[in-house]
C-alpha cells in the first residue's frame, strides 16, 4: 500500500540536516571570527539559524512542488493520449504509468499517487474522488484545478478527452511561461548570491591587509552593536532580493 504524502509540508532528509549543519558551521566561523572576532558570539547562530531553517525548507518545499507539478504534467499529457485512444479515464491512468516508466524513475512521486489512485479504484473507489485528494495534499493549484475539471467533467457527462487535453495544453503553456522567467532571472539570482557573500568578503580581506583596522569594532559594546546592526541588514537585504525575484505566475 502506498503512503499518502502531504506536499504542502517538507521533511528534511538526513542530506538536508547535513547541509544544514555544513552552512551553520561555516556561517558560524565566520560571524565569530569576522564580525566579533569572539567565539561567545556564537550564541548569535540561536536566531539565524532558525531563520535559515525556515528559509531552508521553503526552499527545499518550493523545489519539491516544482518537481511534482513537471511529473503531473507529463502525466496528464500521457493519460490525453490515452484517453485518446479510447481506453477509459480509469484504465487510462494504468496506460499513463506504463508510459511513465521510460521517463521517470520507479521511486519518482508522481509513480506513488498513480499507484494510489489505480489501488482505489480496485476497492471501487470513485477516481474523481481519488484525484481531488492527491490534488488537496499537492497544494498545488494546478493539481487542485484538475481534480475539480474531472469531477465536474464526471458529474456532467461532458467529453472528458477534450477537457484533459485543454487541461494539459493550459497547464504546459503555464510551465513553459515559469521557465522562461526563471532562465531570464537566473543571472539576477547568481548576481544577488554574490553581493550577499561581498559583505563578507571585504570584512575578510581588511582583516588580512589590515587587521588593526577593524579592532576598534571588537570586545567593546559599541562596536558590538554597530555589527549587529551590519549582520542584521545583511539578513534582510538577503531575504528582500529572494522576495523580489520570487514571481508567480
Amino acid at each position: 500500500m502506498e503512503k499518502r504524502i502531504d506536499y504542502r509540508i517538507y521533511h528534511f532528509h538526513w542530506k538536508d540536516w547535513g547541509e544544514y549543519a555544513l552552512k551553520m558551521v561555516i556561517k558560524g566561523i565566520m560571524i565569530c571570527y569576522l564580525f566579533y572576532d569572539s567565539w561567545k558570539a556564537v550564541i548569535l547562530l540561536l536566531p539565524l539559524g532558525v531563520i535559515d531553517y525556515k528559509s531552508m525548507k521553503k526552499q527545499k518545499l518550493e523545489k519539491q512542488q516544482r518537481v511534482l507539478t513537471l511529473q503531473f504534467k507529463n502525466m496528464i499529457e500521457a493519460l490525453a493520449t490515452a484517453l485518446s485512444a479510447g481506453y477509459s479515464l480509469e484504465k487510462g491512468f494504468l496506460e499513463t504509468r506504463r508510459d511513465l516508466k521510460f521517463i521517470y524513475p520507479e521511486n519518482a512521486m508522481i509513480f506513488s499517487e498513480i499507484n494510489l489512485i489505480l489501488e482505489g479504484l480496485k476497492m471501487n473507489r470513485p477516481v474523481e474522488q481519488l484525484v481531488k485528494d492527491f490534488g488537496e495534499r499537492s497544494g498545488i493549484d494546478d493539481i487542485m484545478n484538475f481534480s475539480n475539471v474531472v469531477m465536474v467533467a464526471k458529474k456532467s457527462g461532458g467529453n472528458l478527452v477534450r477537457i484533459i487535453q485543454k487541461t494539459a495544453r493550459s497547464i504546459t503553456d503555464k510551465i513553459a511561461t515559469e521557465e522562461e522567467i526563471e532562465t531570464m532571472i537566473t543571472a539576477k539570482k547568481y548576481e544577488e548570491k554574490v553581493m550577499m557573500i561581498m559583505p563578507y568578503g571585504i570584512i575578510l580581506y581588511l582583516r588580512l591587509t589590515n587587521g588593526d583596522f577593524f579592532q576598534v569594532l571588537y570586545h567593546n559594546l559599541l562596536g558590538a552593536v554597530l555589527m549587529t546592526i551590519f549582520l542584521v541588514v545583511i539578513y534582510i537585504a538577503d531575504l528582500w532580493a529572494r522576495r523580489i525575484m520570487d514571481i508567480q505566475v
